[in-house]
Formats: structure tokens, sequence, C-alpha cells
């Protein structure tokens, strides 16, 4: 539950920064970079979930549990 809230939390500033940043640029520096004005914080927002997704399949891959040998068990 807290890590919804704090991804929300983080969503929402990423795309707060994203709006602050297109605010301080041209329309032909964003056109330069592939973005509209509109596209410019959904593309940030969408970056950030990815990220997020990508450190969810790390840690799920790493979650698994190790074999281990008769030999480490206490007798």
């Amino acid at each position: 539950m807290l890590k919804k809230i704090y991804r929300a939390m983080v969503l929402a500033q990423a795309s707060s920064a994203a709006n602050r940043t297109a605010a301080y640029l041209s329309d032909h520096q964003l056109n330069d970079w592939g973005y509209t004005r509109g596209s410019f914080a959904a593309a940030m927002v969408a970056q950030v979930k990815a990220e997020f997704d990508a450190a969810d399949k790390a840690q799920a891959a790493n979650a698994g549990f190790q074999a281990v040998a008769f030999s480490e068990l206490p007798a």
C-alpha cells in the first residue's frame, strides 16, 4: 500500500517537474527533442513508470529461493 502511495507521489512530482521545465522551453526546443508541449510531461511520466517496472522485474528476479546443498544443512 505504501509502495503505491509513494509511486503516485513520484509520478505526480515527475509530471509537475516536466510541466515546469516545458514552461521554460520554447516550442522550437521541444520540437528539436521530438516533443510537443502537450506530450513532454506524458513522456517523462512514462519514462518514470518504465524505470519502476524495470526495478520491479529486477527485484522479482532476485527474490527467488537459493538452493541449499545438503552439506550445508545442520545435522
